[in-house]
């Protein structure tokens, strides 16, 4: 990074400027959480909380989205796999009767 005063290089994580005493300040984190951590979330829910779980300080939003996310995938596959498995013992309880 390069100061903004005088040009001179200084490491991304100073304060202040070596060559001139200039405060640097330190470019803005983006933290916008768009609708694809919410989606990453749903259809991978581990790799949603673990977004959740190491962003959470650092990026509160797309932390948050990513959580959501994988909280309604879980819920989304219990659901799936009850309706499945109600169907399945419905036609094998059908089959047997028949």
């Amino acid at each position: 990074m390069y100061c903004r005063k005088c040009g001179k290089e200084i490491s991304d994580k100073a304060a202040i400027c070596i060559g001139c005493g200039a405060e640097v300040k330190q470019p803005a984190m983006d933290d916008t959480a768009g609708a694809g951590w919410w989606w990453i979330g749903f259809l991978v829910p581990l790799a949603g909380f673990l977004i959740w779980l190491t962003c959470n300080d650092t990026q509160p939003n797309r932390a948050k989205k990513a959580g959501i996310g994988a909280l309604v995938g879980v819920i989304t596959a219990v659901a799936l796999v009850i309706v499945f498995y109600v169907f399945w013992f419905a036609l094998m309880f059908m089959f047997a009767l028949g």
